[in-house]
Parts: C-alpha cells; sequence; structure tokens
C-alpha cells in the first residue's frame, strides 16, 4: 500500500514539474523599453585649459642705454604707467649738450652770413640806383654838347674824327674794364667760399687764398689804370680846338665836358661796386643752406631732449597686466627698440584649448562653455578658433581654440582650467537614449517591437550628447528596446516593462 502512495506522489510531482516547465518555456520574456520621443540634444566636449590674458603684450626699450633699475619680477601684476625699468641717462645728457653746441655754433654762422649778406644787398641797391643816376645824367648832357656841336659851324671834319677815335678809345677800355670787374667779382666769391668753411683751412687752401688775393689785386690795378687813361682820353678829346666858338659858349661846352667826364667815371665805378656786391650775394646764396644747418640742429636737439626725457622716466607698463618674462637685468645695455619685457593683458581672461581633429568640426565661434577654476565656476565663449594646428604635449597635431572668460575677477595665467564646451544642440527633435543605438557594416541600428517582438531597424543619427541621440528613420512613440539581450531575442515575442 505504501508503495502505491510513493508512486502516487512521484507521478504528481513530476506531472507538476512537467506543467511549470511547459509555463516558464511558453511565457514571454520581460524586456526594458523605452518610447522614442522629440526633445532636445545637447552635445557638449570636456577638455582642460590654460588661463591666459585677453593678450600678450610686449614692452620694448624707449631708449638705447644701461639698464640701471629694474621693478618688477616675473608674475606680478602691474598697472597702466607703472615703472618698469630706469635707465642710466648720461648717454642722453651727452647728447642734448652736443645738439645745443651745434645750434649755438650754427646759429652764429647764420647771423654772420645774414648780416654780411644785408651789406652786400645794400651796396648793390645802392650801385643800382648810382648807375641808372648815371645814365639820365650822361644822356642830358650828351644833348647839351650835341645841340652846342649843332650849331657851331666852325668844328672840322677832322676834329669829329678825332673825337669819335676818342670815344671809341673810351668805349674800348670800357668794356675792358667790365671784364676785369666780371673776373674780379668771380675771384672775391671764390675768396669768400673758401673763407666761409666751418674747417680749419688747410695749406694748400691758404696757398689758393693768396694766390685770389693777389689776382684781386691785379685786377684793381688794371681797373684803376683804364680809369686812368679813360680819363686822358677824355682830357684829349676837351682839349681839340673848338673852332668858332664864343667864350660863353666855349665854357659852357668844357663845364660839359668836365662834368661828361665826372659822370663816365662815377658810372664805372658804380658797375664795378654792382658787380662785386652781386658776386658776394651769390657767394651768400648758401644762406639758404645755413637756416637748414640751424633747423637741423635744432630738430636734433629736441630729439635729444625727448631721449633724455624718456631715459629719465623710464619705461612704464603700456596696459594692465601680469609680467610674464623679464627678458633684461640690471646693468644690461639695449638698444631702443628692443623687447625688454613681456605681459600678459588682464582687462579680461580666456582659457586657451587643445581639441583634437574628432572634435574640431563641431566647434564654433559663439558656442558657450562652463569653466571650473579650482573650486570657482565660471561661464565663457569661444571667441577664437586657430586655423593653423600646434602639437599638443604628446606631439600630436590639435587645433587651439580660444574661450572668452564672462568675469571681473582677477584670476592667476598659466592656471588650468575644466572646460565643458556646450557644442551646437538641437531642438524638438526625435531622439532616443544612446545605449540603445548599435552599428555593424551597414550602418547604426536599434531593436523596436513589432507586434510585440523584437524587430531590427536600421537609423540614421544626428547630434548627441552624454544620455541622447537624435536619430531619423523611426516614427514618434516608437518603442526602442533598451535591454543588452534585445540581440538574443530577435523575431521573439517579449514583454515590455517601459521605462
Amino acid at each position: 500500500m505504501k508503495k502505491i502512495i510513493k508512486a502516487v506522489i512521484i507521478i504528481v510531482v513530476c506531472l507538476a514539474a512537467a506543467v511549470a516547465g511547459a509555463v516558464y518555456l511558453l511565457t514571454p520574456d520581460t524586456m526594458d523599453v523605452v518610447v522614442a520621443d522629440r526633445g532636445s540634444v545637447s552635445p557638449t566636449l570636456a577638455g582642460i585649459g590654460k588661463i591666459e590674458g585677453d593678450r600678450k603684450v610686449t614692452v620694448y626699450s624707449d631708449v638705447a642705454g644701461v639698464i640701471d633699475e629694474r621693478y618688477v619680477e616675473n608674475g606680478e601684476r602691474v598697472r597702466t604707467g607703472d615703472l618698469l625699468a630706469g635707465y642710466a641717462g648720461e648717454r642722453q645728457q651727452d647728447d642734448v649738450e652736443l645738439a645745443a653746441t651745434d645750434v649755438e655754433y650754427s646759429e652764429k654762422i647764420l647771423g654772420a652770413a645774414s648780416d654780411n649778406r644785408a651789406k652786400y644787398q645794400r651796396k648793390y641797391n645802392e650801385a643800382v640806383a648810382q648807375i641808372e643816376n648815371c645814365k639820365s645824367v650822361y644822356a642830358l648832357l650828351e644833348i647839351y654838347i650835341m645841340s652846342i656841336n649843332a650849331n657851331d659851324q666852325a668844328k672840322t671834319y677832322q676834329i669829329k674824327e678825332q673825337q669819335k677815335a676818342y670815344q671809341n678809345d673810351i668805349y674800348k677800355m670800357q668794356e675792358e674794364i667790365s671784364e676785369k670787374q666780371s673776373d674780379l667779382s668771380k675771384i672775391e666769391a671764390d675768396l669768400k667760399t673758401i673763407e666761409l668753411k666751418e674747417d680749419p683751412q688747410t695749406d694748400a687752401e691758404k696757398k689758393e687764398i693768396d694766390s685770389l688775393r693777389d689776382k684781386s689785386k691785379e685786377k684793381y690795378d688794371d681797373i684803376k689804370r683804364l680809369n686812368e687813361k679813360i680819363s686822358d682820353a677824355q682830357r684829349a678829346s676837351l682839349c681839340l680846338p673848338q673852332e668858332g666858338m664864343d667864350p660863353e659858349t666855349y665854357k659852357k661846352y668844357i663845364g660839359y665836358q668836365n662834368d661828361l667826364e665826372t659822370v663816365t667815371r662815377l658810372w664805372s665805378e658804380a658797375r664795378t661796386d654792382r658787380d662785386t656786391a652781386q658776386s658776394m650775394l651769390t657767394a651768400y646764396q648758401e644762406i639758404y643752406a645755413d637756416e637748414q644747418a640751424v633747423e637741423h640742429n635744432k630738430l636734433s636737439l629736441s630729439k635729444a631732449e625727448r631721449e633724455l626725457a624718456r631715459a629719465e622716466g623710464g619705461t612704464v607698463a603700456p596696459a594692465d597686466g601680469i609680467i610674464t618674462n623679464c627678458l633684461v637685468d640690471v646693468g644690461a645695455y639695449v638698444e631702443k627698440g628692443v623687447p625688454i619685457f613681456e605681459m600678459q593683458s588682464d582687462e579680461s581672461y580666456k582659457v586657451r584649448m587643445m581639441v583634437s581633429k574628432f572634435d574640431i568640426a563641431s566647434v564654433a565661434e559663439g558656442q558657450t562653455a562652463d569653466i571650473k577654476i579650482g573650486n570657482l565656476a565660471y561661464e565663457g565663449k569661444v571667441s577664437k578658433i586657430s586655423q593653423s594646428a600646434e602639437n599638443d604635449a604628446s606631439g600630436k597635431a590639435k587645433a587651439s581654440i580660444e574661450i572668452t572668460i564672462d568675469t571681473d575677477d582677477e584670476l592667476i595665467v598659466g592656471l588650468e582650467a575644466d572646460v565643458t564646451l556646450k557644442l551646437g544642440g538641437v531642438e524638438g527633435v526625435l531622439r532616443v537614449p544612446t545605449e540603445c543605438i548599435y552599428t555593424d557594416d551597414d550602418g547604426s541600428f536599434v531593436y523596436i517591437t513589432e507586434g510585440g517582438t523584437v524587430a531590427k531597424k536600421y537609423v540614421t543619427t544626428g547630434v548627441k550628447d552624454s544620455t541622447y541621440t537624435q536619430i531619423d528613420g523611426l516614427d514618434d512613440g516608437a518603442h526602442v528596446v533598451i535591454d543588452p539581450g534585445a540581440a538574443g531575442s530577435l523575431g521573439e515575442e517579449i514583454k515590455e516593462n517601459i521605462l
């Protein structure tokens, strides 16, 4: 009896196990499912950058000289106008004194030249006036003499011819005097040019001066001799018999001839004075060069005074910022315009970050970023994307971007900053969790449920962030399997657990 009961129990247990197994095998698996919906996808790019000032500033030496003071060190913060370096100004002081001496000397030269030029200009004007006066008087005397000769019936043809010969001789001698006066003027001009030279005269120049003076004396003697011969010819002409003249007429005639002789002599002397003054004025035309020399020396003095003022004032900071590199030490000699400091302006700050070739296409100017410097958080905006790649610390070529930091705080340049760059996001797009998307040789795909069974669906992906990816190729509200075991249930019926 006991054996029968035991057998019955065993049969019942086996039947129960068989029913339970059948139930288990026939019950669908439960899988997590999400519903594809529309929303925003906000991709980001994380990286590490270095804080810099808004611009690099190179400070150049204001003057050439020796650095005798340096008032800043690397890492110091300075304000516009703060003194950075001082100079020993002995060289600039010497330049000022030398330039002042040049001005004084050139002004003396100009003053002397101006006085001489004015003197010879007066002589020239007086000589020209005398010549014009002699011309008028001479013409009037000729009229008087011609009127007497016209009424003189006793003059013979021979007397007229003799007088004409005397007059021709006088004209020739006057022309010779004019030529010698021209030669004399040239000699005087050459002599004055040598005498006005600023440099000490050489032995050769002294010999030339003596030679020119001898030639000048010779010309003066020749002119004097010719004037005497003219006077003799005029007297001889006057001594010719004047037949037919009554005593009163003859007296007038002789008076006119004497006046004519005096006028001729004064006329000749006035021409000599005029030509000499003209030659000296020509020599003193170089007064323009003397004026230019004065102005040039004054400009040099002004420049030297400015250089001295710069040396005494030292080099100052051209902007607010932080000294990043001192390029000179005290005692160093520097030329004007050489770099002596490097600094970064702290009017604003930026983070400089390196971006790989895979991410740079997603970066654009104007994108915002979250920046953390230690425990401090700031916002920023992409202000520049370099178009030339640089090698990072590992030697890989990357693109450099600059992110301007929105802050009024004084930051320390050179520190590292954690940057989360917000790339171009999209709104109202169909999206699914990024973990739902798989890829194979044919592209990207997801597992969805259709009629309660699992199916494979190829899709096109768009932008993605840390949570969602934009997709195209699904209907709104599609059920997407998020369970990692979906590949093993392809084509099978499942029970959905919608998250």
